[in-house]
């Protein structure tokens, strides 16, 4: 069985981190996944560790990890890959594979223009 781990950086404050288990929620509602988790590189439960154990215990032989990050920081570059090797040796039974930060997607420059048709199209609000 395969699952899907999205891996956020993470924040003391809770509310900041509910984005990423709402987009979890929405990819295991629209299927193709039976486990969905998220894990946290720092500052708040459950860590990427965590999140792959409950992956296991829900019966994951493979666990597809893709980083709920924008750009290529140190994160990425360095954080993300230590914690992915150590993973692998702690679980050698399960296949793991780690995907790229969600970076330059053209996906994203269409949400950046929804974003701007939505304030075009409302009455304006001055922050």
């Amino acid at each position: 069985m395969e699952a899907l781990l999205l891996i956020g950086h993470g924040s003391r404050a809770e509310q900041a981190n509910e984005g990423m288990f709402r987009i979890a929620g929405m990819i295991r509602k629209a299927g193709g996944f039976t486990i969905v988790e998220c894990g946290f590189l720092q500052l708040c439960p459950p860590t990427i560790e965590d999140a792959v154990e409950r992956c296991i215990a829900q019966g994951a032989e493979r666990v597809l990890m893709v980083p709920y990050f924008l750009h290529t920081g140190i994160h990425i570059r360095e954080d993300l890959p230590s914690v992915f090797v150590e993973l692998k040796k702690r679980f050698p039974h399960v296949e793991m594979a780690m995907g790229t930060e969600l970076g330059n997607d053209p996906l994203l420059a269409q949400v950046v223009m929804n974003r701007v048709e939505e304030m075009r199209n409302s009455p304006s609000k001055e922050q």
